[in-house]
């Protein structure tokens, strides 16, 4: 693939259909306040860690991949006077150790097979926070199973790339976590995450003619997405507590 993350989501601040509302409820659930820290994992442009450093005062760590991602999170760090309350760094989460452990942990926006797969993944959280610490995750559930095949294509997953929520619940029980809530995105919610992606995608056919057929299939990517959202499958947000 050509086109980066970085050139789809140009124009995004969240890489998630999760709202300004769900963020700050999952904050609040979360205990969030300024004698507490948090690890971001996979931070991205740092828009929902910035955002409870600024409403609750927690002290914010953040870890992504790409630089420009990094580079952004500390500028707007910096723009809105939280550089002494989150900090950001350019890091490969892929075996990576971490020497310290945190009160709150907040997965949103990567793939979980860098760990393994999402049992590990839980896992792998779990080591990292300080008892009676609160992990924050988003994960994709299916609705309804089974799943139709022209949904399976749309999306470009298998039926097994998801699980549902009382999969997911049960799984939750078994690693010792429990659950203080979850959210789950509405269609407004991804009416704002897909605009922002739909403009950046359409000013890349516009102005790249060789990038166009690349470009459309990620758009119609998106689009059954968003389609297929609240039907079939959803993002669902949580926020749990280690028994």
């Amino acid at each position: 693939m050509q086109l980066s993350y970085e050139k789809i989501f140009k124009y995004s601040d969240i890489f998630n259909p999760l709202s300004l509302n769900t963020l700050l409820s999952a904050g609040k659930l979360a205990g969030l306040e300024p004698e507490k820290t948090l690890l971001d994992l996979g931070s991205g442009k740092g828009f929902p860690s910035l955002l409870w450093a600024s409403v609750f005062g927690v002290h914010v760590e953040g870890f992504d991949l790409f630089k420009s991602y990094v580079d952004y999170a500390n500028s707007r760090a910096k723009l809105l006077n939280l550089q002494g309350k989150a900090q950001y760094f350019c890091q490969d989460l892929k075996g990576y150790t971490f020497n310290k452990k945190y009160d709150v942990v907040a997965f949103l926006g990567l793939d979980v097979s860098i760990y393994g797969d999402r049992r590990k993944a839980l896992h792998c959280f779990k080591t990292l926070m300080k008892k009676d610490g609160v992990l924050i995750v988003a994960e994709p559930v299916w609705l309804k199973k089974p799943v139709p095949a022209h949904v399976i294509k749309a999306l470009g997953v298998g039926e097994d790339s998801f699980i549902t929520l009382p999969e997911m619940q049960k799984l939750l029980h078994e690693l010792g976590f429990q659950v203080l809530g979850h959210f789950v995105s509405s269609k407004e919610d991804w009416e704002l995450y897909v605009r922002p992606v739909y403009v950046a995608l359409n000013e890349i056919i516009k102005e790249k003619p060789a990038l166009a057929a690349e470009t459309q299939g990620i758009l119609d990517g998106f689009t059954a997405e968003y389609n297929s959202a609240g039907q079939y499958w959803n993002m669902a947000l949580w926020v749990l507590k280690t028994h």
